[in-house]
């Protein structure tokens, strides 16, 4: 079978999802990307799974990409609210052997957080990740009192829209990794543009709120991707992640920047299918 673009029901609204079904018993992954283009834009980043016996669920977050609802509205509730609103549906469709794949920055991060409330996925593999409170390490250097602060007052100001570029790299594969983002503006002219309703502001609380749950250690067996040349990311700042974690865990080290889940797709889905595999129900 080839991709297939369906709507999952979700209250009034629904999720778009971009789908690849081998069978009804095979294994099951959920993808999930940053919300700033659809999920069939990042479709090279999964691709590589469709020579697997695996389905496969890539997503767009509600109010982004090609879901309905409010981009205003996006927060930690509504986004665990859609990936629950996923399970469910696979659960119901397909089979219980349930995955999660958090690839690209903010998606692997969206990805963590539901991995420590959810007790449907099995097993996670994630690109990116957060330290509770570490900003600076892993919010575009961000020092932690002014993302907290921040945090603050964008719940008391109206909307306006801001620029988040990505931080500016030249050194090992910069040509690939700079072109990328090229392309993709050229494609969306306003990428950058960000709400300070919704977007950021979820992605703020990821890191300082009180009650945000990647306080916590995923408790499911998680395979972590650490990147020597990320333009967001210092290589200390996976491993610090990864010494944190309490679960059963894997963590290997990729010679590439920060869109190699996308570059080198090839190899992350190997690996990724690998550990699922290993914790296949």
């Amino acid at each position: 079978m080839s991709w297939e673009h369906i709507k999952i029901p979700n209250g009034e609204t629904s999720i778009f999802c971009n789908v690849h079904i081998k069978s009804k018993t095979a294994m099951n992954i959920i993808v999930t990307h940053t919300p700033i283009v659809t999920t069939v834009e990042m479709e090279q980043a999964y691709k590589p799974f469709e020579k697997y016996d695996v389905n496969v669920f890539a997503f767009d977050f509600s109010g982004t990409g090609k879901s309905d609802g409010n981009p205003k509205a996006f927060s930690r509730k509504s986004f665990v609210t859609d990936l629950d609103v996923l399970t469910t549906y696979i659960e119901r469709n397909y089979s219980l052997n349930i995955h999660l794949y958090g690839n690209t920055g903010i998606g692997g991060m969206i990805a963590q957080y539901y991995a420590t409330t959810s007790e449907k996925v099995i097993s996670f593999a994630q690109f990116s990740c957060i330290n509770y409170k570490d900003t600076a390490g892993g919010l575009n250097g961000f020092p932690y009192f002014i993302a907290k602060a921040l945090c603050l007052v964008l719940k008391i100001l109206p909307e306006i829209k801001i620029s988040l570029n990505p931080p500016k790299y030249q050194g090992y594969r910069h040509e690939e990794d700079n072109a990328f983002y090229e392309n993709l503006e050229k494609k969306y002219p306003h990428l950058w543009k960000t709400s300070t309703k919704g977007m950021l502001q979820t992605l703020l609380e990821l890191f300082v709120a009180k009650d945000s749950a990647v306080k916590n250690s995923v408790a499911i067996p998680t395979l972590v991707f650490k990147v020597l040349h990320d333009r967001y990311f210092d290589p200390e700042y996976f491993d610090k992640y990864y010494q944190s974690l309490t679960c059963k865990k894997k963590i290997i080290e990729i010679n590439g920047v920060h869109n190699s889940y996308y570059l080198d797709s090839e190899l992350f889905c190997k690996h990724v299918y690998e550990w699922f595999m290993e914790h296949s129900s």
